[in-house]
């Protein structure tokens, strides 16, 4: 017990002291004066106490910062998520009024010129260098048959080649087992449309038929599966050759087959 009281004797003096100075102070104040010890011991408990409050400021400031800090995070998370979940469902709505927008224009086509109609949706594409088709949500069950029409507002999109009860197979004028009878919108002039992949070409077309480039080729009935007068192509493209008899007009189909999403099949 003396070697620790010998070994801390410093510490215990200036606690002594404080003490003493502190007692002092207190009986000064209980009396209503102050001696000459006033004003060291108040710098020395002034000195203690800014201390002390300074570290419980910073600490209360520290501890408040990162609750807030916490909140803000927090805050900040639920935010990007409701943001998150507002953009889909933007999205979304905007997918559905698109949609919308095509049905309406689908069937107000069908109401206005094609009564006799049937309204299909495209549930697969296929396309290789030796065919391009579309696999369409209705069959037989309802109402399709081989050979029928498929268009849109904009145009002929193919015919109606094989059959399931529940799904159809869509020929597309641009596959090559696909031929239309067309004429040229300007001047009536009369030709075969052939497929062929990525675009179209007139059949067998005399050296000396006026063709022109930006012509709109529309059916034009003669080979008995599509109605006349349906957009099918326009030329882009005129070659003509002195050694031949013939000349190469190539078209580019008037439906976007990359977009189509819906179609009509016209009943006979």
């Amino acid at each position: 017990m003396t070697g620790l009281i010998d070994k801390n004797r410093k510490y215990l003096i200036v606690l002594a002291i404080f003490l003493f100075l502190f007692w002092l102070v207190t009986i000064q104040v209980k009396a209503g004066r102050f001696t000459i010890l006033e004003r060291p011991v108040l710098a020395v408990s002034g000195f203690f106490e800014r201390i002390i409050t300074g570290i419980y400021n910073v600490t209360t400031s520290t501890i408040h910062g990162y609750i807030v800090l916490v909140r803000t995070e927090r805050e900040n998370g639920r935010l990007k998520e409701q943001v998150e979940r507002l953009r889909l469902e933007n999205q979304v709505t905007n997918e559905l009024l698109l949609e919308n927008d095509r049905l309406r224009a689908a069937l107000g086509f069908q109401k206005i010129s094609l009564p006799g109609s049937i309204t299909i949706g495209v549930i697969a594409k296929e396309s290789s260098p030796s065919s391009s088709t579309f696999t369409v949500n209705k069959g037989s069950v309802h109402g399709l048959a081989r050979d029928m029409p498929v268009v849109t507002a904009d145009g002929v999109v193919g015919r109606i080649q094989a059959l399931l009860p529940e799904t159809a197979k869509v020929l597309l004028i641009t596959d090559p087992g696909s031929t239309i009878a067309v004429r040229v919108q300007r001047n009536r002039e009369e030709g075969l449309l052939e497929g062929k992949i990525d675009r179209c070409a007139l059949k067998y077309v005399s050296f000396y038929v006026d063709v022109q480039e930006g012509d709109l080729l529309v059916t034009s009935g003669l080979d008995g599966i599509y109605p006349k007068g349906l957009p099918v192509a326009l030329v882009t493209k005129v070659q003509k050759h002195e050694a031949s008899s013939f000349q190469a007009v190539y078209a580019e189909p008037v439906v976007r087959f990359s977009r189509l999403e819906e179609a009509l099949v016209l009943k006979r």
